[in-house]
């Protein structure tokens, strides 16, 4: 792994593999790029892949304040510290918030975007939703505490899941502070803006899992016109990671098909 500075010297960890075509994955609320470790093996076979901690998550610097503008800043010196101009954007819940709203903004350097549970509304209210919802059963416990207890409620195939969980919390433990602080940066997009998104027009992919409690049901189709949606019938809230081979198909047939 290696580190860079950021647009206001916040150091970056990332990791560049393969070669080839970049593709670029952005990791979900409170996870880090170790949550990427088994795609990113399966792609750089192909592609140049990149994976790194968002700031505030993994071994990337953790400011008490900061916001989602802020990650579309990193997004963006990282590809100017490795000299990619264009890319394939892959985000996971938050991750995806941070890969549309950088598609919006430079729309010519992002070639495909491919959104894996996250829908805005969801990524912000869904799991604060799911405790409510379950607030007798988590009683007492903590927001990391509480993913445990509901974790039957969030993934369908809970064996790949909890490897997955526990890949990101062995390679780093956050805080309660961390999370909190992570979790408020989402909300610093105006509800102007998340009502009123731009119309992206690159090809984009969106992947939804059928048991996916956190993905409410607003409709983001209208704000893409050339959009492809995938619902995994074996999958709650992380597909890539419940139906590994499955998504690995489905991404790299999507990738190179917008190359023709």
């Amino acid at each position: 792994m290696d580190k860079i500075k950021s647009f206001d010297q916040k150091e970056l960890v990332y990791k560049d593999e393969g070669q080839g075509i970049p593709i670029i994955l952005l990791h979900g609320l409170n996870g880090n790029l170790a949550g990427f470790y088994n795609l990113a093996a399966a792609l750089k076979t192909q592609y140049r892949v990149i994976t790194y901690d968002l700031r505030g998550h993994g071994k990337s610097s953790r400011p008490d304040v900061y916001h989602l503008s802020d990650h579309i800043g990193d997004l963006k010196a990282i590809m100017r510290h490795l000299g990619i101009c264009t890319a394939h954007l892959v985000g996971h819940e938050m991750g995806g918030m941070v890969a549309r709203e950088f598609t919006e903004q430079y729309p010519s350097r992002v070639l495909s975007l491919t959104l894996i549970s996250s829908k805005r509304k969801a990524v912000v209210h869904g799991f604060t939703q799911l405790m409510i919802e379950h607030q007798e059963e988590i009683q007492g416990f903590n927001r990391s505490e509480a993913i445990l207890i509901l974790f039957p409620y969030i993934f369908k195939e809970q064996s790949r899941a909890m490897k997955w969980f526990q890949a990101q919390y062995l390679y780093h433990k956050a805080t309660s502070e961390d999370n909190a602080t992570a979790s408020r940066a989402l909300y610093s997009i105006s509800n102007s803006q998340a009502e009123q998104p731009a119309t992206i027009h690159v090809p984009t992919l969106v992947i939804d899992g059928k048991y996916d409690p956190l993905i409410s049901d607003d409709d983001i189709d209208n704000h893409f016109t050339r959009v492809q949606k995938e619902l995994f019938e074996y999958s709650g809230h992380a597909p890539h990671i419940e139906e590994p081979d499955h998504f690995l198909s489905f991404l790299t047939q999507f990738i190179d098909a917008s190359h023709s």
